[in-house]
């Protein structure tokens, strides 16, 4: 066939010839396109998604925790598991000599923590002649009570002082305690303005409940938060009853636990068994909004829902 057949053929076969190259251009691009993804790199994993192992370091958005957010996981993992031992241990002087040498644990401030808690019990003179409210409940906080008696077996006689404990605890060989606030602020060394929010804050990041309460509790006189009484003296036991209820929240301890336990026991009014109850009583109905308003800014303070616990949704 020669050329002019083949435009003549072309001439009278249009259609059918646009179709053929239409197919043949096609043909063309996909072999293009495949040819560039094959070149591609994959893209990044969505956040919270790990990406398939490549061998490489980890880079933002990879799904992988950074080197701080591995160490910040593994110390707070660590610290549950020291707040798991305090609160289970049968023998707080056992406990307090092995957790000293533990600081990256959190471990000298839960001995310091069980030392205190020693010690509140000696704040109580024994069982109260008499009781009201329910019996069941009154003899659960005498079980309680002595339980924590037992536990305490020795930890006085031992450290007599918070002091002693903690210069021993400072010596000890381990680093520094990521749960304490510098020279133990509001546990040996009494807290104050200037120092107050950062102690808070510190306590906060640490992600530990127990350092929140305690150094909520230890500032709590430093706070502006809520309406002033126009009294020095009835707002900073407003601010101590409100940081009473908001650290029992924070350690889940307000329902049945040793502070309820300790009014039941100690006076006999075991009407209640919600710490929070016992407190709101002693508020007087002349500042009752007044405290409300400086427990709705110490709930916002720790970022707590008011009147919730904090392991509770």
């Amino acid at each position: 066939m020669t050329a002019r057949d083949v435009l003549l053929w072309i001439r009278g076969h249009k259609a059918s010839t646009a179709g053929l190259v239409l197919v043949a251009a096609g043909c063309i691009a996909l072999v293009g396109l495949s040819r560039r993804v094959h070149h591609l790199k994959p893209r990044a994993a969505a956040a919270g998604v790990a990406a398939p192992a490549s061998g490489g370091a980890a880079t933002a958005g990879d799904g992988k925790l950074t080197p701080s957010e591995q160490a910040g996981t593994e110390q707070n993992a660590r610290s549950a598991r020291m707040r798991s031992e305090f609160e289970g241990a049968t023998s707080y002087l056992d406990f307090i000599q092995q957790a000293m040498s533990r600081p990256q644990e959190g471990g000298k401030f839960y001995a310091l923590l069980a030392w205190k808690r020693c010690n509140d019990l000696t704040q109580h003179a024994g069982i109260a002649p008499e009781h009201t409210g329910d019996d069941g409940f009154h003899e659960a906080s005498v079980a309680l009570i002595e339980d924590i008696e037992k536990r305490c077996t020795g930890v006085l006689e031992t450290w007599p002082s918070v002091d002693a404990l903690y210069k021993v605890a400072m010596e000890q060989r381990g680093g520094r305690d990521f749960l304490l606030p510098a020279n133990g602020r509001g546990i040996v060394v009494p807290a104050g303005r200037q120092t107050a929010d950062a102690d808070i804050d510190a306590a906060l990041k640490t992600g530990d409940r127990w350092a929140a309460a305690e150094a909520l509790q230890n500032n709590a006189d430093f706070l502006d938060v809520g309406n002033s009484a126009g009294d020095d003296g009835v707002d900073r036991q407003l601010h101590e009853w409100g940081a009473e209820i908001v650290a029992c929240e924070l350690v889940s301890t307000c329902h049945g636990g040793i502070e309820v336990a300790l009014h039941c026991v100690g006076t006999g009014d075991c009407a209640h068994d919600d710490y929070r109850d016992v407190i709101l009583a002693k508020v007087p109905d002349t500042h009752r909004t007044i405290f409300d308003t400086m427990l709705a800014g110490m709930h916002q303070r720790v970022g707590l829902v008011p009147g919730a616990d904090a392991d509770k949704p």
